[in-house]
């Protein structure tokens, strides 16, 4: 991401997950501490889907009816429902998802027009997996930056 202290307009952010790491950085960015970011989709198909009725799925809810109201933040309970992106936006996508579904979800947010995507640890099952994902990424011009949070 830019180091500037400013939003820059062209640069929308799908996050895909909820859960663990993923709300830690919905948080951080819907409350400014990385100003240079607008979180503008969250995929969740877990409360968004089934875990809706579930353990956390009320918090969930009250969550996203306030970062729909004020911050215009798009849930969604796939990537493939994300609206396309725009002509001259930059998209990045922020995968906190599960280790084993992390692979497929680096291709979907490929797919939906993501050009820079922060993965966070450990990023899938398998170092084999690691080099093929690196690999597709190259071969569509994505750059990924692989996320690690140390709390001391």
């Amino acid at each position: 991401m830019r180091q500037s202290n400013t939003y820059d307009p062209t640069l929308s952010l799908i996050q895909s997950f909820f859960v663990g790491m993923g709300w830690y950085h919905a948080v951080q960015m819907l409350g400014n501490e990385c100003p240079s970011a607008k979180l503008c989709h969250i995929v969740e198909p877990w409360f968004l889907g089934p875990g809706a009725t579930g353990p956390g799925g009320s918090e969930f809810a009250e969550f996203k009816s306030k970062a729909e109201a004020d911050h215009q933040v798009g849930f969604y309970k796939s990537l493939a429902d994300v609206p396309p992106v725009a002509d001259g936006v930059k998209r990045l996508a922020l995968i906190s998802g599960r280790t084993m579904d992390n692979p497929r979800l680096l291709g979907e947010s490929i797919a939906a027009g993501c050009t820079v995507i922060y993965l966070e640890k450990p990023g899938a099952p398998t170092v084999k997996e690691l080099e093929v994902m690196k690999r597709e990424a190259a071969d569509a011009n994505v750059k990924i930056c692989m996320g690690y949070n140390k709390v001391s």
